[in-house]
């Protein structure tokens, strides 16, 4: 089977994107939808009538791989319950367990895996064992810790806040609770945070739904009722924590409080989404609320896609935060919406498929880490690819259900290969810690299909036209791939906690990895992009009535591996800049000299022109031993043969 079965539903049809963000109808009706009937299940990443072919991949090389995967992260095989599981109590930050505990401890989406493995084989004692994780989960009494223990574990983090605590000493206060997951953060009966639902909605629908016609009409209406009248407390001794703004409820994940923004918006929104459409029109639920709250869950995606991320997948906090928005259960909504409701948010442009396509066109193949640029200031995130934790796992797995279509998969799956998991044949498929990932991936891996250069599929230039994000990127090959970037953020108040700050520019190849920060901390509007084929371009904006101009350029002439020219720099004090670049070349003359620092393939060049009437600044990634000569004549500059040309709004690469 070349390609994942479910990528169905106009998958195959639908070409790479190239239209404008704002130039189609925002769903589309899946073509031939069938709704499903009441009580009709699976029915939210594939339907009933799919299970064969589903079963066909258990004899492919890659669906075992998959499947060995599941049941190491099952533990036992997947043929009993973990013996490991998390005995810290519910946090909101400094969860400890997911460090702690080895592969195979007991998580919330152990009941999804085993509920899968019911799916492929038909044998009901997995979904009785997926019963059992799910009554570990929603026993409010089976744990329970005094504040005083919280207090002498919490220390300064400690910080009762609702009226429980009022006129008691802490020892006098008992949380009780469920059984937490390997990250104590997510726990069903006293989650962390309300974010936190996202992904423990999705797997508990994921169990519902895989496992409805094994399990007894009693226990279904009991996960039909945890879901739709979900109302539990936060915790509400954390720094941070959310219990003391009220309880969590369906209607609350439904409304945000945090608008799209924040990485909070996508979690609750994901969740809420997936459970409804795993329980609507079944017995006991309640479709008076149902459907008001998935009209509003369908209003909530597109601010997801249109206010939280941009049209080429830039989230307004930067790509830290963007994981959780992304990660925990908003991408598997896409595809749900797609499978399950008919509703194609995917095809018609490019926000979706972009938050996972972003990876195919950031990540840089290098041999410790998978490398990206990370635009400080982020709330917070690392500046490569974590895989293990909740919300940095899934991108592919999760992902490759997301994307219009095959070749796009094919983009995807050659970062995959080349930057995540190198080594063949593959054994992790993205699954790294969580038994639903390993779902995911069974359902989602496009097997038999050709890895394809991203740079084929998606163009070597790329604009997120709505933040103001610009990717220019010369190859894909290896670490010595020559990556540009720079991050307008046409609106720096955009971001919720903190935004990515505008004004950022990376430079990244042959050994060198370079940052600079040039603060753009006012309103901007983008007044041209001009991209080329080779991943050379130019972009423009104005910004408090002046205009200023960006150029990369990726050609042979001006002898450099990559040229980068500002034109009107918007920024104070160039020489004060010029010179800590200066010294900083200076230290990594020392670093190189003494051993500290390998000796890159490469080297910055950074200069400053100014003849009264026109302003460069120009930074180039040149070989080493290989100087550019930079001139200016006016309006006009020349790095080695190459000649640029600034006509006041915009600048001209010049054949």
């Amino acid at each position: 089977m070349k390609c994942s079965i479910f990528c169905l539903l106009g998958l195959f049809f639908f070409p790479v994107w190239s239209a404008a963000p704002d130039a189609a109808a925002w769903p589309v009706n899946v073509p031939d939808f069938v709704e499903p009937a009441p009580g009709e299940h699976p029915r939210l990443f594939f339907r009933k009538a799919d299970v064969p072919a589903l079963r066909d991949r258990m004899n492919t090389e890659e669906g075992k791989a998959i499947l060995a995967r599941l049941r190491l992260l099952l533990g036992h095989e997947g043929k009993a319950l973990p013996d490991s599981r998390n005995r810290y109590h519910p946090v909101n930050i400094r969860a400890r367990g997911q460090e702690e505990l080895p592969l195979g401890s007991f998580t919330i989406s152990h009941a999804a895996g085993y509920g899968f493995l019911y799916v492929l084989t038909g044998e009901t004692s997995y979904a009785e064992l997926a019963q059992k994780s799910l009554e570990l989960m929603f026993d409010d009494d089976l744990y329970s810790v005094s504040g005083d223990v919280i207090q002498a574990e919490r220390g300064k983090l400690f910080q009762p806040r609702t009226e429980r605590w009022e006129g008691r000493s802490p020892s006098q206060v008992i949380t009780r609770y469920g059984q937490p997951d390997r990250d104590e953060r997510y726990t069903w009966t006293r989650p962390g945070a309300k974010l936190r639902l996202g992904a423990m909605m999705l797997s508990v629908a994921m169990a519902y739904d895989f496992c409805y016609e094994a399990w007894s009409p009693e226990f279904r209406l009991r996960v039909v009722n945890e879901i739709q009248n979900y109302e539990r407390m936060p915790v509400d001794y954390d720094k941070y924590a959310e219990g003391h703004k009220g309880l969590a409820t369906m209607d609350v994940l439904v409304n945000p409080a945090f608008p799209p923004r924040s990485n909070h918006h996508g979690a609750y929104v994901g969740g809420a989404g997936i459970a409804l459409l795993a329980i609507r029109n079944d017995p006991g639920a309640d479709m008076t609320r149902i459907q008001p709250w998935l009209k509003q869950v369908e209003q909530e995606m597109i601010r997801v896609m249109t206010q939280g991320f941009g049209d080429k997948g830039f989230f307004a906090e930067g790509h830290g935060p963007s994981h959780m928005a992304a990660n925990n259960a908003f991408v598997p909504l896409l595809q749900a919406a797609r499978v399950s409701w008919g509703k194609d948010f995917i095809s018609p442009r490019s926000n979706a498929p972009w938050i996972s396509l972003r990876w195919a066109m950031e990540i840089i193949p290098h041999a410790e880490k998978a490398w990206y640029p990370n635009y400080k200031l982020n709330a917070y995130g690392s500046d490569h690819k974590w895989r293990g934790s909740m919300s940095d796992g899934g991108d592919w797995s999760q992902g490759f259900g997301a994307l219009a279509n095959e070749a796009q998969q094919a983009a995807m799956l050659w970062m995959y290969e080349n930057a995540i998991e190198k080594e063949k044949p593959l054994q992790e498929f993205d699954a790294w810690t969580y038994p639903h990932r390993a779902v995911f991936a069974f359902i989602n891996w496009p097997i038999g299909l050709e890895p394809q250069n991203p740079g084929n599929v998606l163009g070597h230039a790329n604009a997120d036209m709505l933040i103001g994000h610009f990717m220019f990127r010369r190859e894909w090959k290896d670490a010595d791939d020559v990556y540009v970037t720079f991050l307008l953020n046409k609106d720096p108040r955009r971001g919720y906690v903190r935004s990515s700050s505008g004004g950022h520019i990376t430079i990244w190849g042959q050994g060198i990895r370079e940052r600079v920060f040039f603060r753009c901390n006012q309103r901007a509007r983008i007044t041209a992009y001009d991209p080329r084929e080779d991943g050379s371009g130019v972009m423009a904006f104005e910004m408090n009535g002046q205009h200023h101009s960006l150029a990369v350029d990726f050609g042979k002439a001006s002898s450099a591996e990559a040229v980068v020219i500002i034109a009107n720099p918007w920024f104070e004090a160039p020489e004060a800049f010029l010179q800590k670049r200066k010294e900083s070349l200076s230290n990594l003359e020392k670093d190189i000299a003494s051993g500290k620092k390998g000796d890159p393939a490469a080297r910055m060049q950074f200069a400053y022109l100014d003849d009264g009437n026109t302003a460069f600044m120009v930074m180039n990634l040149h070989p080493k031993g290989v100087l550019p000569d930079i001139q200016q004549q006016g309006s006009q500059l020349q790095v080695g043969q190459q000649r640029y040309r600034f006509d006041g709004k915009r600048l001209f690469i010049e054949p």
